[in-house]
């Protein structure tokens, strides 16, 4: 390997590096506080390397789609102030914030958004989840009671397999773990993460109720964007809301182009 492909090669894993703290932050943001996962938002480490990646997500190209889609913000424009939140006042900007249950101001849960009620369509949507966390040997703990579609589940899932891949490639593994990984990452984007991650972006910015989780917010939107750069993705073609059950009949397996195709559809596609 030449100085150059090494310089190359270095660079690649300094992205992925930053995208999985990223991913890491944003499980932590989206915590109750009081969790486990929310007090890392108050680690240092956490804090520099978070605010390192969000400085490089605005300046370095390579995270700049070509177009963006609906609801994102340019990476450049990904905000620097308020990424992290106060001790003290939370909890309160939290409940504010969410709500006890799944509210429907800024739901952190993917089946919200998605305009299709029928319940066996959401059936194969969470089961289709749970497929990709257990290809990984992942499972929810006993003691969580979020759904799998949860944004925080989502998000350390990326992590996880980002920081696999990493370690694939460090320890010389081959190629084979590391593209499982790859591809793993890009599918569930598209499929899962990516096509919702604006539309609750945008309600956190207009609807939170601090100024730590309206930042998260507009970076949401900004990450969206970024996220879909590195993996070569286009646009998604709408920008979800939130969806009731007033909206739609239940059971008349309605589908619009908000939703993604059922799942599985079209998973090997290169685009």
């Amino acid at each position: 390997m030449s100085v150059a492909d090494a310089s190359e090669v270095d660079a690649a894993r300094a992205v992925d590096l930053a995208r999985a703290n990223l991913y890491r932050y944003l499980a932590a943001a989206v915590a109750p506080p009081g969790s486990e996962r929310f007090r890392r938002l108050f680690d240092g480490g956490l804090r520099s390397v978070v605010e390192a990646a969000v400085d490089w997500i605005r300046s370095d190209p390579a995270y700049w789609p070509a177009a963006l889609g609906p609801g994102e913000l340019a990476p450049s424009q990904a905000p620097t102030a308020a990424l992290f939140p106060r001790e003290r006042g939370a909890a309160e900007a939290y409940l504010r914030t969410f709500g006890h249950s799944i509210g429907k101001d800024c739901p952190a849960y993917e089946l919200e958004y998605c305009p299709n009620r029928d319940i066996t369509y959401r059936a194969h949507r969470l089961a289709d989840l749970t497929g990709f966390y257990r290809a990984f040997g992942l499972d929810r703990a006993a003691d969580s009671r979020d759904r799998m579609d949860h944004l925080g589940y989502q998000a350390e899932f990326m992590q996880i397999v980002l920081a696999r891949r990493l370690y694939a490639q460090a320890k010389g593994l081959g190629e084979e773990p590391a593209e499982r990984c790859r591809e793993a990452e890009r599918v569930f984007f598209r499929e899962h993460l990516g096509w919702w991650l604006a539309g609750f972006g945008t309600r956190l910015e207009q609807r939170a109720a601090s100024p730590f989780y309206r930042s998260l917010g507009r970076l949401l939107r900004a990450f969206s964007a970024a996220e879909r750069a590195v993996l070569g993705l286009p646009p998604f073609a709408e920008l979800p809301d939130v969806c009731t059950d007033e909206q739609e009949p239940a059971g008349t397996g309605f589908s619009c182009g908000s939703c993604p195709p059922p799942p599985g559809a079209g998973r090997r596609a290169s685009s």
